[in-house]
């Protein structure tokens, strides 16, 4: 999304008292939801943030919340710095990652639309590929170091999109990447393909997701393990509020979710520099526990049901306000952040997802459904 004012406040490390009070406030309610054998995951998207801008507080602010609660996972959701010039924008991703990553539990990054800093480039150096993170980079960043947790496609590592498990809770997170494009140079020196603009899922993503995401086979509890998906961009942009640009091969995306949850076939293929050949067969696996599609990017709070699926996006961290229909923001209050704690039973019939807001905006809850073919 465009983003429009920069903040460059320097950050003291101790949490100003908006903040503290906030987390007594969030803690207090979150403890009245139902924790037993419950995921919990806090979501934060669209930071956007400068170097010692106040993005750092957000950042601390879900230590805090890491270190007072037992958290699951932390889930970042992209678009995690302002552009700019190439050694300004590494110093601030490594700088915002380094807070992010001191939480005292797993953290998640995916990519974002503003991640490649191709933007930069765009405007300033139009002939220019100087100013791009490129996917080994962006790999350094947010991979390299939680490789070793997380499941990657050995085939593609730098495709940036993982899954995770939580065995005790029978539960894969499952990360993507829309920004999953072929990073050519141009002979003029600029990229073919933006990824600012240009969103897609490749054919090695498509098949890693049908075959290894979503196959629980090697389980022997299948029947009960569960999904959580992220994406920085809802993986169909129909209906969606602030959507702007499409994803190759989003169909295609969202017919494996689909076969998955019904425990049906799927199959589909497409030629071109975005071609794709897939196929999918769940009807020996049985329906899947596709409990939410999580995203971000659209800056503004919403949640969709399609096709069974609950589509869920979460409002920006950064500090601005970008539709008159979303929160209203100040930085030096508790408007200049925004986040969820995403509670999830995972027991029983419950069938809630629990969204306890941290900062601008609502607490929210919905219910899922984990199978069926209806469109509910």
């Amino acid at each position: 999304m465009k983003t429009k004012t920069v903040y460059e406040t320097k950050i003291e490390p101790q949490l100003p008292d908006y903040m503290n009070a906030e987390m007594d406030r969030v803690v207090k309610r979150w403890d009245k939801l139902p924790q037993e054998e419950a995921l919990r995951l806090l979501f934060v998207t669209d930071l956007h943030h400068w170097k010692g801008g106040n993005q750092l507080r957000t950042a601390r602010a879900i230590q805090e919340l890491a270190r007072r609660l037992p958290l699951d996972a932390v889930v970042c959701g992209g678009d995690h710095c302002l552009n700019g010039p190439l050694g300004d924008f590494m110093e601030s991703q490594r700088e915002i990652m380094r807070e992010l990553s001191a939480a005292a539990c797993p953290v998640l990054p995916l990519k974002g639309n503003h991640d490649d800093n191709s933007i930069h480039d765009f405007y300033h150096h139009p002939e220019s590929a100087g100013h791009v993170v490129f996917p080994e980079d962006s790999f350094a960043l947010y991979v390299q170091e939680r490789q070793d947790a997380v499941a990657l496609d050995p085939e593609h590592p730098l495709g940036l999109y993982y899954s995770y498990d939580i065995p005790e809770k029978r539960v894969r997170i499952v990360v993507l990447n829309i920004i999953d494009i072929p990073y050519h140079v141009t002979e003029k020196g600029s990229l073919q393909y933006n990824g600012q603009w240009k969103y897609a899922f490749s054919d090695r993503q498509l098949n890693w997701v049908a075959h290894k995401a979503f196959d629980f086979s090697s389980k022997s509890d299948a029947q009960n393990w569960r999904v959580v998906l992220f994406s920085h961009a809802s993986v169909l942009q129909e209906g969606v509020f602030g959507g702007d640009h499409g994803i190759e091969n989003d169909e295609a995306m969202w017919g494996i979710m689909k076969a998955f949850r019904t425990g049906t076939a799927y199959r589909s293929s497409r030629e071109g520099e975005f071609g794709y050949d897939v196929e999918a067969d769940y009807s020996q696996q049985g329906p899947g526990g596709l409990i939410a599609s999580f995203f971000g990017h659209v800056h503004f709070d919403q949640m969709l049901l399609k096709d069974g699926i609950r589509v869920i996006s979460t409002l920006n961290a950064y500090t601005n306000q970008d539709f008159e229909e979303a929160p209203a923001r100040t930085e030096g209050t508790i408007t200049e952040t925004a986040f969820d704690l995403i509670t999830i039973p995972v027991e029983g019939n419950e069938g809630k997802v629990y969204m306890t807001r941290f900062g601008a905006g609502e607490d929210r809850v919905t219910d899922y459904r984990l199978h069926g073919l209806q469109n509910e």
